[in-house]
């Protein structure tokens, strides 16, 4: 999921902070298809997604003078990124809490590229249940498992993007996993039954 083109969006982010306006094209080609997907995962609606990766670009221009030019910490420009990319969802939500959300295995239209090995088991198992275990989870164990799982961040950077540590990422993405799981059991067994 990442590449050493990714890693020079600090150098890029610095320019941009700077003045140099024409490095955020490169910026965007690095990054919204990832964004685009951690939005899509957490709101299941595609327009809504898209919108949220314009705007996260729109605040990056708009707040590139807050972009820390001297920190070189692997995952700095990628920890800035999440960060405004949360906001814009949760100034987002504020505004539309009435949207009716995408349909049961809506989202397996979401081309992204190589499947995960947690997507490929959610594939072999009943996806639409799947999918409406974690929209049952609270939003913020979900966001979790959508930064850890399907946009294949370490605990590290979750940590920086969430400001904690990476044993407490680590503990709460176990939790959420767990009740993920116990989520889908009982949607198993309601079916069953």
């Amino acid at each position: 999921m990442h590449n050493a083109n990714q890693d020079n969006d600090h150098q890029r982010m610095a320019a941009v902070a700077r003045g140099d306006l024409s490095s955020m094209n490169e910026i965007y080609q690095n990054r919204h298809r990832t964004l685009f997907r951690f939005f899509f995962r957490l709101t299941n609606k595609q327009a809504t997604a898209e919108d949220l990766v314009h705007e996260v670009f729109l605040r990056m221009i708009r707040y590139r003078h807050t972009y820390r030019t001297e920190e070189e910490t692997p995952g700095a420009f990628e920890a800035w990124m999440y960060r405004i990319a949360r906001n814009a969802l949760a100034d987002q939500a504020r505004k539309h809490r009435h949207e009716i959300t995408a349909g049961e295995g809506e989202l397996e239209l979401v081309p992204s590229g190589r499947p995960t090995p947690f997507e490929t088991a959610a594939k072999r198992q009943d996806l639409a249940l799947l999918h409406r275990a974690l929209r049952q989870l609270p939003e913020d164990r979900r966001e979790l498992l959508v930064l850890a799982r399907f946009q294949g961040l370490t605990y590290e950077r979750i940590g920086r993007i969430l400001g904690c540590e990476s044993g407490t990422i680590k503990g709460r993405v176990f939790r959420a996993m767990k009740e993920l799981g116990a989520i889908y059991s009982d949607l198993c067994r309601e079916k069953a039954s």
